[in-house]
């Protein structure tokens, strides 16, 4: 139905894929990764899409065997190194999670679990295709797979228009690339790539680089959450208008972090949270308290950015730093207005 011309078989189980020796899952998809020598790999996303065990092992087998295959050392015998250019995860952006609620309601169940679909903020979404012209032969591809053919299914919570929409585009996410220069939004997943142009090797070591992103996505994450934990307590307008700019602003450095670590064949999941700083931040009491707290970690982030703008980073990421630092700036300076505003009524309040 699809027109595939060399279509490879792993003897790995339905439903039994996580359960599979890892060495020997990630040797099997090297070995074809250096046979075949695709310049493009596909994936789930690390969440699977939604939490099937299969899928959420196949991303990591994937990743795993991205980074493999072009090494020259591992494994010899299953093939000279190569190393693929791109590596993409379907998505299903938030924008379709809200024009058809009834599909972000909508479970999966699984060995007695209901498993929601997981969507992704639309800025993340890389590529973006125009598949219409295929619909029915995507279609017809989809009639062939009998087992997984449910009337009560996931599209059956949407309108016959929205269905359509959805099959006539394809969401990707680049998980990672070895590209001089990153890709935005693409239309096609080969634009910037010589057909007959195939990197050989990796860039040089990026451990350092992507233990430094990881540690400023923590952070960030654990000033997400506090912020977060503030705006549950009910503030004063003035106080919850700087909170909304900070959650908006702290979710836009999560996604420009997290993108940077995908980039780096890294997954963002494991970067964590600041458990210490979320005990420190959730402890406060009161506006002053928390906004003390709150500009003594502004003064520490801005430190701690102008150390990574001395880095010689590539000019990408030098451009995150960047970017980070003058918003912290910016909020910093809103924190201590509204500090000034809160204490003057409490100096008053202390004159005789």
């Amino acid at each position: 139905a699809l027109g595939v011309q060399d279509l490879r078989w792993l003897d790995w189980p339905d439903g039994g894929v996580a359960g599979v020796d890892r060495a020997e899952a990630v040797a099997a998809v090297v070995k074809i990764l250096r046979e075949v020598r695709p310049q493009v790999m596909l994936t789930h996303p690390a969440h699977g899409g939604y939490p099937h065990p299969d899928h959420i092992a196949v991303h990591e087998i994937a990743m795993s065997a991205w980074h493999a295959a072009a090494e020259a050392d591992y494994r010899p015998e299953l093939g000279a190194a190569f190393a693929a250019a791109k590596l993409y995860a379907r998505a299903i952006p938030q924008s379709f999670f809200d024009s058809s609620p009834a599909f972000a309601d909508f479970r999966v169940s699984l060995n007695g679990e209901q498993l929601r679909f997981f969507s992704t903020p639309d800025d993340e979404i890389t590529a973006v295709m125009d598949v219409a012209i295929w619909s029915e032969q995507r279609v017809a591809g989809w009639d062939c797979h009998k087992s997984q053919h449910n009337p009560n299914g996931m599209f059956s919570q949407v309108s016959d228009e929205v269905e359509r929409a959805f099959r006539s585009r394809e969401y990707l996410q680049l998980l990672a690339h070895r590209l001089p220069v990153a890709p935005h939004r693409e239309t096609d997943l080969f634009a910037g790539l010589d057909r007959d142009d195939r990197p050989a090797s990796l860039p040089v070591d990026t451990d350092g680089l992507a233990q430094r992103l990881m540690a400023g996505l923590r952070a960030r994450r654990g000033y997400l959450a506090i912020y977060q934990h503030y705006q549950r307590h009910r503030p004063k307008p003035a106080f919850a208008a700087l909170l909304e700019t900070l959650v908006d602003d702290t979710q836009e450095a999560t996604a420009l972090l997290s993108s940077a670590l995908r980039r780096l064949d890294r997954s963002p999941l494991q970067a964590g949270t600041h458990e210490k700083l979320l005990g420190q931040g959730m402890s406060r009491r009161g506006p002053v308290s928390k906004l003390n707290f709150m500009i003594v970690g502004m003064d520490k982030s801005l430190q701690w950015y102008a150390s990574q703008l001395a880095e010689d980073d590539p000019a990408e990421v030098h451009a995150i730093w960047q970017e980070l630092e003058a918003t912290e700036r910016r909020h910093l300076a809103m924190a201590k207005a509204l500090l000034a505003e809160t204490e003057r009524p409490l100096r008053s309040d202390e004159s005789p």
